[in-house]
């Protein structure tokens, strides 16, 4: 039970911070990647499929900020779903996540995400600190989150996610 609270203390944490700083939205993001076509793009997608014509820039945006509006399971794998929850069995780990979980006092809108870069099946992507000139601080020191994503069966799914 003690490490149940722990991990709801850390899911809560890690959400509450990269709610922070996430500043006033930026529509634009670029894959940087060798191998990854290099594209500025809208961020009004409204799924988060991997589609043919190059929409990842856009699945992954909305996956990162999907996932911090609403809380849904279905946008994590199953590693990092346990991370956050201490627990190892999906199922249970998905429940104890959503009844934890508040919407937050923010939107879509007001999540900043960039630097979205990606490979393959692989993704990065920042959240704060963008050109907007919003940034949060912590100790004089600006507070931003990088999130990992991996694409799994067309559906992009965070995979970690850092505080920095």
């Amino acid at each position: 039970m003690g490490r149940n609270r722990l991990g709801m203390a850390l899911v809560l944490c890690v959400a509450a911070l990269a709610a922070v700083a996430a500043g006033c939205g930026s529509d634009d993001s670029t894959s940087t990647e060798a191998g990854a076509t290099a594209v500025t793009t809208s961020t009004d997608a409204s799924t988060t499929s991997t589609t043919s014509d190059g929409s990842d820039l856009d699945a992954i945006e909305t996956t990162i900020k999907t996932w911090l509006t609403e809380g849904d399971c279905d946008l994590m794998t199953d590693k990092f779903l346990e991370e956050q929850t201490f627990n190892d069995d999906p199922k249970q780990a998905c429940e104890t996540f959503e009844a934890s979980f508040s919407p937050p006092a923010y939107s879509e809108d007001d999540i900043d995400v960039t630097d979205i870069e990606y490979v393959n099946d692989k993704a990065t992507a920042i959240v704060g600190g963008g050109p907007e000139g919003v940034s949060v601080t912590s100790g004089g020191e600006e507070v931003t989150s990088k999130y990992t994503l991996v694409n799994e069966d067309g559906t992009w799914k965070i995979d970690s996610a850092e505080l920095s």
